[in-house]
């Protein structure tokens, strides 16, 4: 094994995702982990800056769409990054195959998703430390949160101390309280460790079409500066879940109780401005309704609630959303429906 080191981690972001139950405030273009909605920085740009002490640098992997403009809000930030634009998007497995295989082989990279808010540094802090401090002795390292309610649209992980007992997909409503109940289960983060030539090692055992398939690519885009729509759709689509993290046996967990949201509906959008950024509703006018339970987003016209509660209501050029809260998971049939018949709107 490797002898404990003081160097800095690597950063890989993975930046795909297109925010589709945040529609119409995110879109293909202009995903969620893009826009600006946090004291005019992004979900992306927060990223950077929460990893920033503890990376020696930025690794970005993006949809080629976004590319450019995630190279530069990450530029705005202080930040050196190298940006690698994929034609296709092959899921989370090819993305860190490819970031591992452009990195030295003894780099502990950090990986995380571009789209998560982490409200308590401190806690974060020690979870990367001791992640560290497991990949640095060859594991493959990924984060567990304490789960604070019963959610049944995360994976969750069965675990004793840092040992991995089992992955477990997402549960129904009955199981999700029973873990809950249970305390011996964290919700998967999908945040990950290792030095690079572990996850290529077991990624090469694991699953060894998407790890030579990455091989190729990887050596294309050295070779060549970017990586071809061929190259690309040649790696099998998987997730690193699937294709290491369920089937490798030197995979530890972090647990940690840090406050932590994916921003995957409106109701954790608003929550997570509302509580840690104190956004407004000054734009808005509430007449025999409460401002407090509402939240509306977006400025470009007046935008007034007459006798409703519990609302959020979304004000774009393109589209207006107006959704009880509570609904967020809807959101997802209104995408669909809206790209089968406005898919101009996308």
């Amino acid at each position: 094994m490797h002898k404990p080191d003081n160097t800095r981690m690597q950063h890989v972001i993975l930046c795909g995702g297109s925010g589709t139950r945040l529609w119409p405030l995110s879109n293909r273009q202009t995903p969620k982990q893009l826009l600006p909605l946090f004291e005019d920085k992004s979900l992306l740009q927060l990223t950077y800056l929460r990893n920033r002490p503890a990376c020696k640098g930025v690794l970005a992997i993006a949809g080629a769409a976004q590319a450019e403009l995630i190279a530069s809000q990450l530029i705005d930030e202080g930040a050196q990054v190298r940006c690698i634009a994929e034609p296709v998007g092959r899921n989370t497995a090819a993305a860190i195959a490819i970031a591992a295989f452009v990195s030295a082989p003894a780099d502990i990279l950090l990986i995380t998703p571009s789209d998560h808010l982490i409200g308590t540094p401190d806690r974060y802090a020690a979870a990367l430390d001791e992640a560290k401090r497991l990949a640095e002795a060859d594991f493959v390292v990924t984060f567990g949160l304490k789960p604070t309610y019963p959610e049944t649209g995360f994976g969750y992980i069965h675990h004793q101390g840092n040992e991995v007992l089992r992955f477990v997909e997402k549960p129904d409503a009955a199981t999700a309280s029973f873990m809950l109940d249970n305390g011996d289960y964290l919700w998967n983060s999908g945040i990950f460790c290792a030095r690079a030539s572990v996850f290529l090692d077991e990624l090469l055992q694991h699953s060894p079409a998407i790890y030579h398939a990455a091989s190729r690519a990887a050596a294309e885009l050295v070779r060549t500066g970017s990586i071809s729509r061929e190259a690309m759709i040649a790696i099998p689509s998987d997730s690193i879940d699937y294709a290491v993290m369920e089937k490798s046996d030197r995979v530890k967990v972090v647990p940690s109780d840090m406050e932590w949201s994916d921003v995957g509906s409106y109701e954790a959008l608003t929550q997570a401005l509302t509580q840690q950024f104190q956004y407004s509703n000054d734009q808005a006018v509430f007449i025999d309704s409460d401002p407090g339970n509402s939240t509306v987003i977006g400025k470009n016209k007046l935008v007034a609630l007459v006798g409703v509660d519990n609302m959020v209501v979304v004000d774009t050029p393109g589209a207006l959303l107006i959704m009880q809260k509570g609904k967020g998971q809807v959101i997802k049939q209104l995408h669909n429906w809206v790209a089968e018949n406005r898919p101009e709107l996308l």
